[in-house]
């Protein structure tokens, strides 16, 4: 399944009723969706880099890092599964600073396997110039939606 132009109602829709994107929990993030290829195996989305993610040091708070990438691996593992997952591992290799002067960040999240019960992905975290700031990779459980 492609989305076509971009379009969010039609990821939306793809999904189900019952999916909210982007997830409650980012919903402060302004995340904009940019393009996903389950086909392919990608998932983009982006958004702003508020001064509200700042550390003490005027530099986004190391967490939120992992918020940006989860912000993709969630709803890509949702499309990719048609159900829902759980994180057993995400790895972050911090690369370099983001500030609010840098704009936007960018994640690029791509399916690295997939199996009857686990998917791995990895993805980059870049700036709004292309500079690449974090990788991460995850490991993820399919879970059985007949248990409970």
């Amino acid at each position: 399944m492609s989305i076509e132009n971009n379009n969010l109602f039609d990821f939306k829709h793809s999904m189900g009723e019952d999916f909210v994107f982007p997830p409650p929990a980012t919903q402060h993030m302004d995340l904009e969706f940019l393009d996903v290829s389950v086909e392919e195996g990608y998932f983009h989305i982006s958004g702003p880099i508020k001064t509200a993610y700042n550390n003490p040091g005027g530099m986004v708070f190391g967490g939120y890092y992992g918020m940006f990438f989860d912000a993709a691996f969630g709803p890509f593992s949702f499309l990719l599964t048609q159900g829902y997952v759980t994180t057993l591992e995400m790895n972050i290799s911090y690369l370099k600073p983001l500030r609010a002067s840098d704009g936007k960040w960018k994640v690029e999240a791509k399916l690295v396997s997939k199996s009857k019960s686990f998917l791995l992905m990895n993805a980059t975290l870049l700036k709004e110039d292309a500079t690449l700031v974090a990788t991460a990779t995850t490991r993820m459980m399919i879970l059985d939606p007949s248990r409970k």
